[in-house]
């Protein structure tokens, strides 16, 4: 039975440890996600990287003792993750061990030993050097670059200015899809030729005109962009949407409206539409 800490006194403000093995990214996404659940809560996040050996766990019991809060941690050796627990009920801290539901699953229905590799997910195997060819891939077919040379695309985003196209092809990228993207020009016809004989999957962004204008008024106040005076003009962007839209509907490209997206967001809508899409072809 767990002690209520001092810092969970009062549910408006809390110390989170998360303590990892490795570089904490699994611990500290997991942990976003649900502390996302409580936006009223001032969270004071202690991150613990690469807590392998007794030194650590001693500075970290410090920190516990200093903080009192709650722990999440993502520690592969069950040793490690004993001790850790252990500490945790002295001091009357909850602690989670992220992993343990989903190994402990894998680990009946395979009916195989985990292995208890920290880090793991980031061995330098064949996906990690596909992750870092799309990394590459996006970056050289950024913004209409290298257009005559998408045989080894997955995605083409199509889009306005300011429509997410950039950042969301690196975030597909760090997922592993080869992901070119193309903005869109007024008075500049969408040079469809390059995909004449390519089995890429085209999904085009929009976004609300209202939106677009403040985001790129922003922008060119941030440039002090004072020439292109129709980049941020709500009847010159509200027909550049119309536009886009209807080549769009004309290649039966499916459509992500972003407005209300985040970058994230966005890439699973994409990764769900490319899904379907290849699942269509099989």
């Amino acid at each position: 039975m767990w002690r209520k800490s001092k810092a969970m006194t009062n549910t408006q403000d809390l110390h989170l440890h998360l303590v990892s093995d490795s570089t904490g990214e699994t611990v500290y996404q997991v942990a976003r996600a649900c502390i996302a659940q409580f936006p009223d809560v001032k969270t004071t996040e202690h991150v613990w990287t690469l807590i392998r050996s007794q030194a650590h766990l001693e500075s970290l019991c410090a920190g516990l003792d200093r903080n009192p809060g709650v722990l999440l941690m993502s520690i592969v050796n069950q040793d490690m993750r004993q001790k850790i627990a252990e500490e945790c009920q002295l001091r009357g801290i909850p602690a989670v061990s992220i992993l343990d539901p989903v190994v402990n699953v894998l680990g009946r229905v395979l009916g195989q030993a985990t292995q208890n590799l920290p880090g793991g997910q980031r061995r330098l195997d064949r996906a990690y050097f596909d992750r870092v060819a799309a990394v590459d891939f996006a970056v050289s077919h950024d913004d209409g670059m290298n257009m005559s040379h998408l045989e080894r695309a997955d995605i083409l985003l199509v889009g306005v200015s300011r429509t997410s196209k950039t950042p969301t092809s690196m975030y597909l990228a760090h997922r592993g899809y080869k992901v070119a993207n193309y903005a869109l020009v007024p008075h500049v016809p969408f040079p469809l030729h390059y995909l004449d004989g390519l089995n890429v999957f085209v999904v085009g962004l929009t976004n609300d005109p209202k939106r677009l204008s403040q985001i790129r008024r922003t922008r060119q106040n941030a440039m002090a962009d004072k020439d292109n005076m129709t980049y941020a003009d709500i009847e010159k962007i509200t027909e550049e949407v119309r536009n886009a839209r209807r080549l769009f509907a004309e290649q039966s490209w499916p459509v992500i409206d972003v407005t209300r997206r985040s970058v994230e967001e966005t890439a699973a809508a994409v990764i769900q539409l490319h899904t379907n899409w290849r699942e269509s072809l099989s």
